[in-house]
């Protein structure tokens, strides 16, 4: 089957991942003591289109279990079930739309984590690892975070550090074949077997991070992060072929060996008092060794519509450069097209893009007390369901020279959340 994406590389893009956040995660962790939490989640990812159109159902369930004030234990599952179709080569304005085929799209991701959390008065140590797995796709992670309060509380100070190992289904191509002639994958049969005609490359995966969030008032509090990665090893889509000759040639996508990325973002709330509602403002800057340079501006505002109900409206505005090496034909002359060396990508994710976002949650909270549960048990309920439709400008990437009308796409989120 060949494989266009998945949930977690639409996580990987900033005006996504902010938007299914919210949608999976739309309960904050109660502060006091309770023996057992548990969030059920959902998601629906779908972008409509009439020759690739693309669904990703997005199931997952949480167990966080605290028997003592100062440790707690997590598990959580997942799964990205993906169907639809997508265009196996990108090709230019100046190569032959017959070039173009389409292909369905079917697979499953399953992922489980498991951590292990410390609370002292003023600090937290949380560890976790991480497996995931699909039939073109392995990886295994471990996670550390540590933070730290002080001035009453109103300072948080946070380090963070993961470490990724992940492995790639590729065709068995030998070593020293010119990248110009590597054909790319055309199914997941035979990957992470011994079948002669699948290799496993390996992607190795680092991320730094650190955070500083600052409690100003009782109405205004601020959050500054930064994060660095890198990443090595093969970094394309296995199943992506470019044209890059005149006649027609195709080859598999071909991206450099290493990626540094650095990120920066600012975050600010504000509570109204006299309206009964906080307003937010995010603004996050990106910057590659490949050279995509990208801004995030987000505009949020939340109010109880009831005692018991929020309800969250939001709006953002990405931006990005395109890759050094990018070109939305790799047959025609420089500069505006042809060869960027020894590199070329079909990826629009590579390519100069803008993105707007709309949306909206609603959420539900009910609490009771160890005397009087709810419905007998719970300490605490939560409800709630959110929606954003993100439309894609796509400024310098064609399908044979056909704009392609995969460009609008939805995300329904639901959450339930419990604590015993």
């Amino acid at each position: 089957m060949r494989r266009r994406t998945s949930l977690l590389t639409w996580l990987r893009r900033p005006l996504v991942a902010a938007s299914l956040l919210s949608a999976l995660v739309l309960v904050p962790r109660v502060a006091s003591a309770q023996v057992v939490e548990v969030d059920l989640s959902g998601a629906v990812f779908h972008e409509p289109s009439e020759k690739s159109a693309m669904t990703v159902y997005n199931p997952g369930a949480s167990l966080t279990v605290t028997p003592w004030e100062f440790l707690s234990v997590g598990v959580h599952y997942e799964a990205d079930i993906v169907t639809g179709a997508s265009e196996g080569v990108k090709a230019g304005p100046l190569s032959s739309p017959d070039v173009i085929s389409q292909a369905s799209v079917t697979d499953t991701r399953n992922l489980v984590t498991g951590s292990l959390g410390i609370n002292r008065k003023n600090t937290s140590l949380t560890a976790s690892y991480t497996w995931a797995a699909e039939s073109d796709y392995k990886s295994q992670s471990i996670a550390v975070v540590a933070g730290t309060e002080f001035l009453q509380r109103n300072t948080r100070l946070e380090l963070s550090y993961a470490r990724g190992f992940d492995k790639v289904c590729n065709v068995a191509y030998p070593p020293n074949r010119d990248p110009s002639v590597r054909t790319p994958l055309d199914s997941s049969t035979g990957c992470f077997t011994s079948a002669a005609n699948r290799q496993s490359q390996d992607v190795d995966l680092d991320t730094f991070g650190g955070g500083w969030t600052q409690s100003w008032t009782p109405f205004l509090s601020t959050q500054v992060s930064l994060n660095f990665g890198l990443q090595h090893g093969f970094l394309g889509n296995p199943y992506r072929g470019v044209v890059i000759g005149a006649s027609g040639q195709v080859a598999q996508e071909h991206h450099p060996d290493d990626r540094a990325r650095f990120a920066a973002t600012l975050k600010g709330k504000y509570f109204i008092k006299s309206f009964d509602t906080t307003v937010g403002l995010a603004v996050r800057g990106y910057r590659d060794t490949w050279d995509v340079l990208s801004q995030t501006y987000e505009l949020n505002a939340e109010r109880y519509m009831l005692p018991w109900l929020r309800l969250m409206v939001k709006g953002r505005y990405y931006n990005q450069t395109g890759a050094l090496f990018w070109s939305d034909d790799y047959t025609g002359g420089e500069p505006t097209y042809g060869p960027r060396g020894q590199y070329w990508s079909g990826d629009r994710e590579l390519s100069p893009l803008r993105s707007y976002l709309v949306g909206g949650r609603v959420l539900g909270t009910w609490k009771g007390t160890k005397e009087q549960r709810l419905l007998g048990a719970l300490l605490d309920f939560s409800a709630g369901a959110s929606l954003d439709a993100i439309k894609t400008d796509l400024r310098d990437f064609t399908l044979a020279g056909d704009a392609p009308d995969d460009t609008w796409a939805y995300v329904l989120g639901l959450s339930i959340h419990g604590g015993f």
